[in-house]
């Protein structure tokens, strides 16, 4: 074999057995075609508007309704944001909630607003709770 033909087989083995491992191993993060995990967003909370036109009503899956999910503590932060993810109105809320129309529903919270702001809610959550738990308007 020729030595330049040699040189240059030598060349390529080199770029391919340790230039493109290198490449990929300082630069190639942005091509990962391994699809990354997306963060699961909590869920738990069942969001309706009252009857009344005025007021929504909270749910909470009564699994999830446990003091241990805030920690301990008997004070959430019930917070309702707009499409934004603004704050509409917040509220604090004992923890867990008690309210179930004596054992008829699941247990719930109301927050009142004005017809302006109960339009605008898209979803509420509560603050304090691991993982933190929310829900949807339906």
């Amino acid at each position: 074999m020729p030595e330049r033909a040699r040189a240059v087989l030598v060349a390529v083995v080199v770029l391919v057995v340790i230039g493109v491992p290198l490449a990929l191993l300082l630069g190639g993060g942005d091509d990962d075609p391994t699809p990354k995990p997306r963060p699961q967003r909590a869920t738990g909370l069942r969001v309706e508007r009252g009857t009344s036109g005025s007021d929504l009503i909270i749910y909470v899956k009564p699994a999830a309704n446990v003091a241990a999910r805030a920690g301990g503590r008997r004070q959430v932060l019930l917070e309702c944001v707009d499409s934004d993810g603004d704050a509409v109105q917040a509220q604090d809320e004992a923890w867990p909630f008690a309210d179930t129309d004596q054992g008829t529903l699941d247990p719930h919270a109301h927050m009142v607003l004005d017809p302006l702001s109960i339009t605008a809610v898209e979803r509420c959550l509560l603050e304090g709770t691991q993982p933190r738990l929310e829900g949807r308007v339906r």
